[in-house]
């Protein structure tokens, strides 16, 4: 006789947050899927695009692999990439010229300047969000354990 096994019954807090998490998994598929689809519009990846869209002003190296969670590997590659299409410049940084900041070019500020609304405007659900929505989903999204 084959063995079976016993599920636990579920509470509705559980129910509740298996279904939280299923429609965060899908509303993430649903994003990178516009983010690849506008970035593809405008000629380049989505990684290329969310390096672009988070370089609002001159960002160390190290700083901009936290702030895209890219390896810093791997931002060395969209950063070449990038900078071999005209799009961004490297610079020293006037604190610590050991370190290197990630600059927009007058042509990677005007492709910026496109493409932030471009992703933000037709992201699911995000899009439809005001401000303050966007500041309390942010703050649940971050929510540390206590």
């Amino acid at each position: 006789m084959a063995a079976t096994r016993h599920t636990p019954a579920r509470t509705g807090d559980d129910q509740a947050r298996l279904d939280a998490l299923d429609s965060l998994l899908r509303l993430g598929m649903e994003l990178r899927r516009h983010v690849e689809t506008v970035a593809h519009d405008f000629g380049i990846s989505a990684p290329q695009a969310r390096l672009v869209v988070t370089l609002s002003e001159p960002m160390r190296m190290q700083q901009a692999a936290e702030a895209t969670a890219c390896e810093p590997s791997h931002l060395t590659a969209l950063a070449d990439q990038l900078e071999g299409a005209g799009l961004l410049t490297r610079k020293p940084d006037p604190t610590d010229r050991r370190a290197r900041q990630l600059c927009l070019t007058t042509k990677g500020k005007a492709l910026r300047t496109k493409l932030v609304p471009a992703v933000v405007d037709g992201a699911p659900v995000v899009g439809r969000l005001d401000g303050g929505q966007c500041g309390r989903l942010r703050s649940l999204i971050e929510m540390e354990e206590t």
